[in-house]
């Protein structure tokens, strides 16, 4: 019996995770309120989720409110740009459905990419704010990237998207009390599991110290160095092939 209240027996384990996930659900859910600060909100979120599943057991008020206080900034810079390029993209679909003919109708189609670029951007900015430091330009830039060399899971982040937004219409009082209950905080636990394996392929260390933050995600210097290893791969094959021709003009 005593082994069942011991920190590393399973059950343990879960129930604590549950616990931590209802309770940065509530710090989710406040700090959402005044919905400029949705960014910063986010941000902390994923920072305590991927803690989670780094096998830690974080002080969650404390940590999140550090979190949300630190990237404040960068996170509400991040989130009130791509809101409005949101926005703008469905204003436009809007207008072409009630203002043009109906044979015009398709030019909507192509705003629809664009609105799944924005959306795979958001996905993955706000868990790299939260554990790596990076300007604006190479957050964009690597969300981007990410969300391009992780499609499947950039598909399954838009389905889990869709499919509540979808389900919050038909049940709206339901859903939206089991999301303030635990749903945020479960869905971005979900998109963590992801997220956490996407971070580490990519070549980041996730660092469990509060007081570091992890280096930055830099694809694009990845993939050049590959690039480089390639090219240096085929010089090497011409160098030996050339010491053969040499060779046999010898011989």
């Amino acid at each position: 019996m005593a082994s069942f209240f011991s920190q590393k027996h399973p059950a343990t384990i879960f129930l604590t995770a549950v616990c931590n996930l209802i309770f940065v659900n509530f710090c989710f859910v406040i700090t959402c309120i005044p919905i400029i600060t949705i960014g910063a909100s986010l941000t902390a979120m994923n920072r305590i989720t991927i803690k989670i599943l780094l096998g830690e057991n974080p002080p969650v008020f404390s940590e999140y409110f550090r979190s949300f206080k630190n990237n404040f900034k960068q996170s509400t810079v991040i989130w009130l740009i791509l809101a409005a390029i949101t926005g703008f993209f469905v204003w436009e679909i809007y207008l072409i459905n009630t203002a043009l003919p109906p044979e015009y109708t398709w030019t909507q189609y192509p705003i629809y990419f664009l609105l799944l670029a924005v959306f795979s951007c958001m996905a993955y900015a706000f868990p790299i704010i939260a554990w790596f430091d990076e300007n604006n330009k190479q957050v964009i830039k690597n969300s981007l990237l990410l969300s391009l060399a992780n499609i499947p899971s950039t598909i399954f982040f838009a389905i889990i998207t869709l499919a509540l937004g979808l389900v919050t219409y038909v049940y709206p009082v339901l859903v939206l009390s089991l999301m303030c209950f635990m749903g945020f905080a479960l869905v971005a636990f979900m998109e963590s599991i992801f997220l956490k394996r996407i971070f580490e392929k990519a070549g980041a260390k996730l660092t469990s110290d509060d007081d570091e933050e992890g280096d930055a995600l830099d694809e694009e210097y990845q993939l050049d160095e590959a690039e480089e290893t390639t090219k240096e791969g085929e010089d090497a094959e011409d160098d030996g092939a050339s010491g053969e021709e040499m060779s046999e003009e010898t011989e």
